[in-house]
């Protein structure tokens, strides 16, 4: 009979850990939780479900207390999960199967970022109320006298994993991760505690190419962008000069990105995009920022040379699209495969003037995330593009906010059907809300237009264009 350990490390986790346990109930032979200072019930509720608790000092140090978890285990296999998881139903079911006869070492899990702590896992794993695409992650290791975890933070097994001859299998168990909402990383101070032990890991070590993705990604997540760029150099310029090792580069490769589209430079996305395919490979994430840089370009290039950079932008998000229902050990452009890639495909498509072929990629985000709200509002764009201004007006108006787009679609319908002073009334309202920004950056171009329009109409100055 092959034994199953499930190793934990804990601290103040009263109001997730009950979840955590009842998930793997008849699935784990054995619990050992390391508690790293509890103020709470943790002890308690773990030692009620026969768990073996062990308190050890927090010491700044994950992997120290992940291999104190393990080390008194005596299961064939070692199941690892965090409180704010749990295993989706079934995965227990498939964990067991996959160990009999199992010719692996490291057993690969789905995990599933709730978008809500309150989602049920079912719709978690479903994608409903999911945030991104699911990473898999390698939480199934089978127990050695030298299975060890490195790493203050982001803690790993790869060098043992390595030591091993790398034999890895992708399990069809889930994990529902209830914890990474930005609610939940801000209540706990996820952030700043990862930035000060990155800060230390970086230090230690200034040639580890993923810790200076990581730190950047949680500088840039903190609203502390020039200290990103700052790490993010750093961490580059060893890329760019080959002394990566094993290193994963992706983490860093989107981060440099995300930043250099803050600056509106898409050539720099565009070359950190090529280098970083060097060592990953084809990824969604690095085809979905090649289309956001090339869509950019297309909107600072005169209209004639436009839409062959929008048809390369889409051949990009639909390459993004293409990788769907792949498993990937990590993503992080929430949904490039999935709803921000539809939703991306349906912009360029409007542009290009191919409404109904935009309107299936804005039906397929909604389809899984019904509550996308650019997806919601290009839907919207796409019936005001058909002809159907009389039905925008009813479908818009919920949308109406502190942004322009919602305003600016429900003026465009006006101006349709003719009603030229309600017409300019709402395009004064998006011209009011323009500085809160676009949800899609295309209507900036319509907004323009209109007021052309209504410079036209009224014999304004063919300044008030500008101004949109």
């Amino acid at each position: 009979m092959i034994r199953l350990s499930l190793c934990m490390i804990a601290r103040d986790e009263e109001a997730m850990l009950p979840g955590c346990l009842a998930s793997v109930r008849g699935v784990v032979d054995e619990i050992l939780l390391v508690d790293t200072g509890s103020r709470d019930a943790t002890r308690a509720i773990a030692e009620a479900a026969g768990a073996r608790v062990t308190a050890r000092p927090w010491d700044d140090d994950f992997s120290a207390a992940r291999n104190a978890s393990i080390a008194g285990a005596t299961g064939d296999w070692i199941l690892i999960l965090d409180a704010d998881e749990r295993l989706a139903p079934g995965a227990g079911a498939a964990i067991r199967a996959a160990l009999e006869g199992a010719s692996f070492d490291c057993g690969m899990l789905a995990l599933h970022n709730a978008a809500s702590a309150s989602a049920s896992p079912e719709t978690v794993v479903s994608g409903a109320a999911r945030l991104g695409e699911p990473g898999s992650l390698p939480r199934l290791l089978r127990r050695t006298d030298d299975l060890r975890f490195t790493g203050r933070v982001h803690e790993t097994a790869l060098a043992w994993l390595r030591s091993r001859g790398t034999r890895i299998a992708f399990v069809g168990g889930d994990i529902v991760h209830l914890g990474g909402t930005p609610e939940i990383r801000a209540l706990r101070g996820k952030a700043d505690r990862n930035i000060a032990l990155l800060e230390k890991v970086v230090a230690e070590r200034p040639r580890d190419v993923t810790a200076h993705g990581y730190l950047g990604r949680e500088l840039l997540e903190r609203g502390r962008v020039a200290d990103a760029q700052a790490v993010v150099a750093r961490g580059w310029a060893l890329v760019e000069a080959g002394d990566v090792g094993e290193a994963a580069v992706l983490h860093l490769a989107t981060t440099r990105a995300r930043l250099a589209l803050g600056e509106r430079d898409a050539a720099a996305v565009l070359a950190t995009v090529e280098l970083a395919e060097r060592f990953e490979g084809s990824h969604p994430d690095l085809d979905f920022l090649r289309g956001a840089a090339l869509e950019m370009q297309a909107a600072a290039t005169p209209e004639a040379d436009r839409p062959a950079l929008l048809e390369s932008a889409l051949a990009a998000y639909v390459a993004a699209l293409s990788h769907a229902g792949r498993r990937y050990a990590a993503a992080f452009i929430e949904g490039a495969a999935s709803f921000a890639g539809h939703t991306r495909a349906g912009a360029v498509l409007l542009q290009l003037g191919r409404p109904a072929e935009a309107r299936a990629h804005f039906d397929a985000a909604l389809g899984q995330r019904p509550d996308h709200r650019e997806a919601r509002l290009g839907v919207i764009e796409c019936r005001l593009e058909l002809g159907e201004a009389r039905a925008v007006l009813g479908a818009v108006e919920p949308l109406l906010d502190e942004r322009p787009d919602a305003w600016l679609l429900t003026a465009a319908a006006l101006l349709a059907l003719g009603h030229a002073r309600d017409f300019a009334d709402f395009l004064a309202e998006a011209r009011r809300r323009a500085d809160s920004g676009y949800v899609s950056p295309h209507r900036r171009a319509r907004h323009v237009a209109l007021h052309q329009v209504l410079a036209a109409g009224l014999g304004m100055t063919a300044g008030v264009a500008q101004s949109a």
